[in-house]
């Protein structure tokens, strides 16, 4: 793919440190529309309410690339692929993390693998995320970014211009919340993570620049409005962990259909349903026994 040995990146590792966020957290309580008492924000953070923290775009603004995001080559390899996607997490939940505590994610590039698929050359790196709450082991992370080829005239990556129709929800689920993120939601929260990443708030850049037909909707975005709608309808259950894979891109103002159905006694399959019935994001939600 390039001269450069990408994998003399793999086992690199950083540590950032930061304080648990109540401000955070009473933010995406809002964002989600969750039930909060006036005045008081939740003490406990979402179980991926550490994504809130340590934005991987928190560099000066001579540090970016032309995408928004920081530049590549630094502790993250030099990727000669322009667009860059999150393709998925897998997580577990060793402890809860409060407001207050003093935080420590160490980062480790576990893996990182080239290949060519129908869309063309792709590179996927795999970062291992630690996070320790006052030094116990709180969250492990398994992130997954797809880096892809520059868009061509030919290639808009989807033919249909969102938001596209709305579709009855799927059957065969035991339950379905539906919403519509729209492009506040989308902003507050690129604000709340401090994405800068310019698929999700500037249309003349992710429609001419990357090819998409309009805002992409944040894939953690989505993976939080799923977490959440389950943890709505299981309101007693203690996440222990949580996988998911980005399938297909969503955009601003388009019905999501969020629906769930339990495996066995622990685990529970949901999704994120696009409109026509298109999985965009599949995932297994595990419970403590």
């Amino acid at each position: 793919m390039t001269e450069i040995n990408l994998q003399g990146w793999v086992g690199r590792s950083s540590i950032e440190e930061d304080i648990a966020s109540g401000v955070n957290a009473a933010r995406l309580a809002t964002l989600l529309e969750q039930d909060v008492p006036e005045g008081s924000g939740p003490q406990t953070l979402f179980p991926v309410g550490h994504w809130l923290h340590f934005s991987e775009d928190d560099v000066p603004m001579s540090e970016l690339g032309a995408d928004g995001h920081a530049k590549l080559g630094g502790f993250m390899p030099p990727v000669d692929l322009p667009r860059r996607m999150w393709a998925g997490s897998d997580l577990e939940f060793h402890a809860p993390i409060t407001a207050g505590q003093a935080l420590k994610r160490t980062t480790t590039i576990e893996s990182i693998t080239e290949k060519t698929g129908g869309s063309g050359r792709l590179c996927f790196v795999i970062l291992r995320h630690e996070v320790a709450a006052d030094g116990v082991l709180a969250t492990t992370d398994r992130h997954t970014i797809v880096y892809r080829e520059a868009t061509t005239s030919g290639n808009v990556g989807s033919a249909a211009k969102p938001p596209r129709e709305d579709t009855p929800a799927p059957e065969g689920w035991e339950w379905v919340r539906s919403v519509r993120p729209n492009e506040v939601m989308l902003f507050r929260y690129s604000a709340l993570t401090f994405n800068s990443h310019r698929i999700h708030y500037d249309y003349p850049y992710v429609t001419g620049v990357e090819g998409y037909p309009g805002l992409v909707t944040h894939g953690p975005l989505t993976a939080t409005l799923l977490l959440d709608a389950f943890m709505k309808n299981y309101p007693e259950a203690t996440v222990a962990g949580y996988t998911f894979t980005a399938k297909s891109p969503l955009f601003a103002n388009e019905q999501i259909h969020l629906v769930g159905r339990r495996i066995d006694a622990t685990t529970h399959e949901v999704a994120a349903i696009a409109p026509g019935g298109k999985t965009a994001i599949a995932a297994t939600v595990t419970t403590a026994p």
